[in-house]
């Protein structure tokens, strides 16, 4: 980034006009971390990202997991030695190694602490140009050293790349993780020249140097610690020895454009499979070990001596290389993979070999201009021509995957595939405000990518179908798996029947190839019990006519329905309702949506509830609607003028679907408390013609229901009146728009002593229902589903006066302080009011004797706005 100054003379006003400023742009790269560990959790771990003064740790995973938090360099090291060059982290994910323009520093994730040299003079004896951790926590740094105890590193020499010809010197130094200090060095190796790059894997350290005659030369060193153990505090392991095991030499054209080294990685030696120890006779699952869910050796032989190395070149070429079979020197050549690659990772199963040519746990994979792509190693160890086996893009892949396109806002940091879960972790950015600067800034983010699909097609398609069940076990429960199996089975079902599948392009073999892999899919997701789910969320986002190709394979939806619901699945149930109707029957259909209904009803889901009915409802509506079309049409022929004709259609189509609007209302009832008209019936859908007429159940299109479940809905609304829960009775007329006012009326008509419609005892019912309106507002998912249920109670009390039930209009007007409500009730009943002062004074004592002081405080004030100062206490 940049920006400018700018300054001037002359008076002040002039000055502060020119005065200029410098804005400094910060930015952050992703540190190399090729290797991953995918039989234990610490393949999960975090990703980093190396800026001028901070490491920033990318924590992917669950979505409460992901962070990305800020670990500063202390202002000790960072003042003298800035800006950060160089970072590295232990294999354990506990470690990390920094190094600025001098020395380097230490730090402990685990107790959040730095160590430093403790002599400053040592800090700025060297130049570290390379760090690398081996096993045991120690830390192998490329030092550059003067003799000459020039102190040198200008803030411009960010590379350490200025040249001391009378005495510069570069060795190899290995420190241990406790303890930083000149008497703390557990080895110094001369090294002839400045190395090109370094790696480490376990107990092998890859150094790559340049020779005179400008080749590359590799030399993988064993290192033996000797002493005791290693501990957290000073003393612990006294020294280390290192003997060379394999040494190459590439030809290497170093002043040819981008062919500078940029990265190099050891490839992992893949150990000899052990056949026995998953094999049936022996208890084991054939394919258990591909995931490493089979028996373990209990004293696993230490990894043999890498046979290749991985090398990213500056212009994106990937190329793999042979270290050969012994100690001696000779020349080697290098396998091009890949053009155009920016990150590479490199998974292993520690001990475990693989057992099958498509184990995730060995793998290979890349990120670059063709999005990212994943090589397998085969059982026989690595092949003579890899090739990528699946990936975003790129004419050699073998099968594209879209998992693998990354959102092109975010960039791939890492992969995580150690915790069941297998993820792309990259980060994208967010503008924030920060305390520091009054303009927003650009913060990164975590953004994860679910890979678990493509992973699990790719097994299907080589026929390991008992290695995806093993790996979608292993994700179970995560939660992206569900939306994997949904994506797996989608992505099958569009190659399949989908408007572009292979069944379009007339070509048989294609065509028989992905039916198969859909009935692969299909047979993977049984094996879980998120399977009648995936499977009707797979149809929810498909069109119908890919139904049949879907539930030819996944069973009859009937079936899944019925399982559903006897699970207790109840929306699972309800989505299974449409494909019933339009793949079964609709008399099947309607049966199984009353069963879902009542269930519904049992357990509250009133929201459910309410879909269901209108389903229920449609088949009646579509049908009025379609004979008022046809009379319409009718009507058409024979008047000339149809304009009146057509308000009057859509009117009644509006009154048909309980939409159409509410006639005046009628005078407020008399101080008698005769009760007002009855609703109209014209109000409401009609039951059709020759059906049971069930009183009090109506309402919307409930009129339209069969008989047994209209009077459902009506028992189900007399039980909660009947235990006055008023929050719950709210929710279900909102939801089904079940007419409360003719079901009151009803029940003061046809049941003897008014029914539910009569409360007895008012201080109880309005205690009862205060506190199921209490429960209801705790329950509630946020303050927009609170004023929605107090909507719904102004709708219903309106309902209830309109019905002239005026107990529960009184409960209801109190609780909700509708004084206007309350004035009407009250206007000329002297009586009724000193009855309802009573009991709200005895109210209010109860409240304030259960400790509900808040209750009472709102009783009180408003019976002093309803009685007046004189009826204070």
């Amino acid at each position: 980034g940049g920006g400018g100054v700018g300054g001037g003379g002359g008076d002040g006003e002039a000055s502060r006009a020119k005065k200029g400023r410098l804005r400094e742009f910060l930015f952050a790269a992703a540190c190399p971390r090729h290797h991953l560990d995918a039989s234990t959790r610490i393949g999960a771990r975090a990703h980093l990202l190396r800026a001028a003064d901070r490491v920033i740790v990318v924590t992917g995973g669950d979505e409460d997991e992901r962070a990305a938090r800020h670990v500063m360099l202390p202002d000790a090291y960072a003042a003298p030695n800035w800006p950060l060059r160089l970072v590295a982290e232990s294999a354990d994910g506990r470690d990390l190694a920094a190094a600025g323009s001098r020395g380097l520093v230490l730090h402990d994730f685990k107790t959040g602490k730095w160590r430093f040299f403790g002599d400053v003079s040592h800090e700025r004896e060297f130049v570290a140009t390379a760090l690398a951790w081996l096993e045991g926590g120690v830390i192998a740094v490329c030092a550059r050293s003067r003799g000459t105890g020039e102190k040198g590193g200008s803030w411009f020499d960010w590379s350490g790349s200025s040249k001391d010809a009378e005495a510069e010197r570069h060795v190899l130094r290995m420190y241990p993780r406790n303890h930083l200090s000149v008497t703390s060095v557990l080895l110094e190796h001369e090294l002839a020249t400045e190395p090109v790059a370094m790696s480490a894997l376990g107990r092998f350290l890859l150094v790559a140097t340049l020779t005179d005659s400008g080749n590359l030369d590799v030399v993988v060193f064993e290192v033996a610690l000797g002493g005791c153990e290693m501990t957290d505090v000073p003393g612990g392991r006294t020294s280390a020895r290192i003997r060379p095991v394999r040494r190459v030499t590439l030809r290497y054209h170093a002043n040819a454009i981008g062919n500078t080294v940029k990265e190099l990685a050891l490839l992992p030696a893949t150990p000899p499979s052990a056949p026995d120890s998953t094999s049936p006779r022996n208890g084991g699952s054939p394919r258990s070990g591909a995931l490493g869910l089979g028996p373990r050796d209990p004293t696993p032989s230490p990894p043999p001596v890498p046979a290749h190395f991985m090398m990213l070149r500056e212009c994106g070429t990937l190329s793999l290389i042979d270290l050969g079979s012994d100690e001696s020197e000779g020349w080697t050549s290098e396998r091009v993979l890949a053009d155009g690659v920016e990150r590479f990772w490199i998974a292993s199963g520690g001990a475990l070999a693989p057992n099958c040519d498509a184990d995730v746990r060995w793998s290979w994979w890349t990120y670059g201009r063709e999005g990212t792509r994943v090589w397998y190693v085969p059982v026989t160890g690595v092949p003579t021509f890899p090739a990528p086996s699946h990936g975003g893009g790129g004419d050699c892949v073998a099968f594209a995957d879209p998992e693998l396109e990354f959102d092109k806002e975010a960039y791939p940091l890492g992969i995580s595939l150690g915790d069941g879960a297998p993820l792309i972790v990259g980060a994208t950015q967010r503008l924030a405000f920060a305390s520091c600067s009054d303009q927003p800034c650009f913060e990164p983010t975590p953004k994860v990518q679910p890979i678990l699909p493509c992973i699990l097609r790719h097994l299907l398609r080589l026929g390991e179908t008992g290695a995806a069940i093993c790996a979608a076990r292993a994700a179970a429960g995560k939660p992206t798996f569900t939306h994997s199996l949904e994506w797996l089975l989608f992505s099958s079902l569009d190659r399949h029947a989908g408007p572009n599948s292979v069944a379009n392009k007339n070509d048989p073999d294609a065509a028989k190839e992905a039916e198969r892999a859909l009935a692969d899919a299909v047979r993977l997701c049984r094996e879980f019990p998120e399977y009648p789910d995936v499977v009707v969320s797979v149809a929810r986002k498909t069109d119908s006519r890919e139904w049949p190709a879907l539930f030819k394979h996944a069973g009859d939806p009937a079936l899944l329905q019925a399982n559903a619901l006897a699970a207790g699945q109840l929306r699972t149930a309800a989505c299974y309702l449409l494909v019933v109707d339009k793949l079964v029957s609709a008399d099947v259909g309607a049966k199984a949506a009353g069963e879902v209904l009542r269930a519904a009803l049992e357990r509250r889901r009133y929201g459910l509830v309410g879909e269901l009915v209108r389903f229920l409802a449609r088949p009646a509506v579509e049908a009025e609607a379609e004979k008022m079309k046809r009379r319409s049409a009718e009507k058409k022929k024979r008047r000339a003028d149809d304009a009146d004709e057509d308000v009057g259609i859509v009117s009644g189509l509006f009154r048909w679907l309980g939409a159409a609007p509410e006639p005046a209302k009628s005078e407020p009832a008399d101080s008698e408390g005769s009760s007002p008209r009855r609703s109209l019936d014209e109000e409401f859908v009609q039951t059709p013609k020759g059906v049971e007429h069930v009183s009090g159940a109506r309402g919307g299109v409930i009129a339209v229901l069969q008989p047994d479940l209209r009077r459902a809905l009506r028992d189900h609304a007399a039980a909660l009146a009947a235990a006055v829960d008023l929050g719950a009775l709210a929710a279900f007329t909102r939801e089904t728009d079940f007419d409360v006012g003719a079901f009151f009326q009803r029940e003061m008509s046809d049941v003897p002593g008014g029914g539910s419609a009569r409360l007895g005892d008012f201080p109880r019912a309005l205690a009862a229902a205060a506190d199921s309106l209490r429960r209801y507002e705790q329950r509630a998912g946020g303050w927009t589903e609170v004023a929605a249920m107090r909507a719904g109670v102004d709708a219903m009390l309106a309902k209830m006066v309109a019905a002239g039930c005026v107990e529960w209009s009184l409960v209801t007007a109190t609780l909700t302080r509708r004084v206007d409500v309350l004035d009407e009730i009250f206007d000329g009943r002297d009586e009724v009011l000193g009855a309802w002062r009573v009991a709200v004074e005895r109210c209010a004592g109860a409240a304030n004797a259960r400790g509900d002081t808040a209750h009472a405080a709102f009783l009180k004030s408003l019976r002093e706005e309803m009685c007046g100062q004189s009826l204070k206490v």
